[in-house]
């Protein structure tokens, strides 16, 4: 006769080791900066570089599975200007922030940063990155916007800063995917893409009060398909800004506002060859914003901005919903020598209300040297926000087509039919 108990105690035991056994691989490719081993505090006060750091070194020379740094939940680590360097040895590598790292109040922090005050947290050269876990990066930039050159209270004030920290930084970081995370308070950009193909953004809060300098919430420069989706921008610049050497750029289902819309530019400066093309915008609830829709360039800038469109978005009390400017920061409108080209740019199906501080609510402002051409406006209906204020439109030098009802009306738009 079988002894049962036997067998039983058996199976039992084959159970704890086996499960042991997986608990114990599993770990191996863990690494929580508050393990001992990096002793990471999380009072928000000790600073945590150090285990930051450590933990990274071991998360990116692991080999099994997809190795993951943990920075766990109910804690606030302080961490100074740091770079989480690749590339990694796994293909894929997980930076999960559960709860939330804040940056030295200080700008003096940054005197002895290897990369300068530029940036705060970087990612380089990691392909396959995926940061996630809900947590909040807080760059306590306060400091930053009381020093910087664009703080309208003193603006070119001697003393001040022309750069300030961007919080986190993805520069090429190929493969890679930033979601579900809060980025706060930046000293100046809150989150820069460059360099890099193949990336996501998706349910990311930018949080920075509306008067905070040079706070973009999403730069991109240099980046070829990247998408960014489903999230929420309130700060004191653009809610996402893109520049030269971008194509293939998605931004879709966003709140924007506070701020200044979502830009493509600027683009030229200092006459620089622009290379920007296939860049889709829809379904944006503009709230608030100094503009919307819009394209800036520099004069005397050379290269192109076409294939463009912005569609199927709602504007409410915005000063400038539809903008094209190619006389970006120029204190006059007299031509200099060359000038972006843009082309292929379409606006459809833009509805809601204009901010009559500034009723021209379609304003194309193109360049006599090179015209903005391949312009299509169609199912286009803005009203003001205070009713009684009629608003108008501004269109010079600039060649395309009208499609369906548009209000305000273009009536100066060379037909290209």
């Amino acid at each position: 006769m079988v002894n049962l108990h036997g067998a039983f105690n058996i199976l039992f035991i084959l159970g704890v080791v086996i499960s042991t056994h997986i608990h114990v691989v599993a770990a191996q490719g863990v690494f929580d900066v508050t393990d001992p081993k990096y002793g990471a505090v999380g009072d928000g006060v000790k600073d945590d570089t150090q285990a930051f750091t450590k933990a990274w070194a071991d998360t990116c020379a692991a080999t099994a599975g997809i190795p993951k740094l943990v920075v766990p939940k109910g804690k606030t680590f302080f961490v100074g200007p740091t770079s989480f360097m690749g590339p990694c040895k796994a293909k894929n590598v997980t930076f999960e922030l559960g709860g939330t790292i804040v940056a030295p109040e200080n700008p003096a922090a940054w005197n002895s940063a290897k990369g300068g005050p530029g940036t705060w947290l970087v990612f380089n050269g990691v392909t396959g990155l995926l940061v996630n876990g809900g947590g909040v990066i807080d760059g306590r930039g306060k400091g930053w916007w009381q020093k910087s050159c664009s703080n309208t209270k003193h603006l070119g004030a001697p003393g001040c800063t022309k750069t300030q920290p961007a919080a986190i930084n993805f520069w090429g970081t190929s493969g890679g995917q930033f979601r579900d995370i809060t980025v706060q308070n930046s000293g100046m950009f809150h989150v820069t893409l460059l360099k890099l193909e193949g990336f996501e953004a998706y349910n990311i809060k930018i949080n920075s009060p509306e008067d905070s300098p040079n706070t973009d919430g999403i730069h991109l420069q240099d980046v070829k398909q990247v998408t960014i989706a489903d999230s929420q921008f309130r700060g004191g610049d653009d809610c996402v800004s893109i520049g030269d050497r971008s194509s293939f750029v998605y931004v879709r289902n966003c709140h924007c506002g506070p701020g200044h819309g979502v830009s493509i530019g600027s683009l030229g400066k200092n006459g620089a060859q622009a290379d920007v093309e296939e860049i889709h915008v829809e379904k944006i609830e503009f709230v608030g914003t100094m503009f919307g829709a819009r394209i800036k360039t520099y004069q005397g800038g050379k290269g192109y901005c076409r294939k463009i469109s912005y569609k199927n978005s709602n504007f409410t009390n915005v000063m400038n919903p539809i903008f094209i400017d190619q006389f970006y920061w120029s204190t006059n409108k007299n031509e200099v020598g060359s000038a972006v080209s843009i082309s292929d740019v379409t606006f459809e199906g833009l509805t809601g209300t204009t901010d009559v501080k500034t009723p021209t609510a379609i304003s194309l402002s193109c360049s006599k040297l090179i015209p903005c051409s391949g312009i299509k406006i169609s199912n286009v209906n803005l009203t003001p926000a205070v009713a009684g204020t009629k608003l108008t439109s501004n269109c010079s030098n600039a060649k395309g087509t009208i499609l369906g009802k548009v209000e305000p009306a273009v009536t100066s738009l060379i037909s290209s039919a």
